[in-house]
């Protein structure tokens, strides 16, 4: 009975002294959220990038994706995309083709809002989300 008690007391001291000599050899890996691209991030392409455009192709594509017409249960049969807008420091600018004015070194981070926090914050017509 001892020498199990011992063994089971070696394993459980043995384990977590591994795993954290483990975590300290490796570099830390930022966590990825998915609605935001964090300055973290950015820094880490910075310098292979000239836009905000090129930062969310790079990181997250899916913020450019517009909402096809079916989803949004279009009554009128028609082929509108709901493409998302582009909001600056609070402000709204335009669609979210004007990323590519918007220089990579002025970027702090980017954020992705769906179409109900979008429309909560800045009124109708953001069926598409915001970016």
């Amino acid at each position: 009975m001892r020498i199990l008690a011992s063994a089971f007391l070696l394993i459980c001291v043995a384990i977590p002294a591994a795993a954290q000599s483990d975590a300290s050899s490796k570099p830390a890996k930022i966590k990825r959220q998915p609605n935001l691209i964090s300055a973290e991030e950015i820094d880490q392409i910075r310098n292979e990038v000239t836009d905000a455009a090129d930062i969310v192709k790079r990181l997250r594509p899916q913020f450019l994706r517009s909402r096809g017409a079916n989803s949004l249960g279009n009554a009128a049969g028609g082929s509108v995309m709901a493409v998302p807008k582009l909001i600056v420091d609070g402000s709204p600018v335009g669609d979210v083709s004007m990323l590519n004015q918007i220089p990579a070194t002025n970027v702090r981070e980017i954020r992705y809002l769906n179409s109900s926090d979008a429309t909560t914050q800045f009124g109708t017509g953001y069926d598409g989300g915001a970016v």
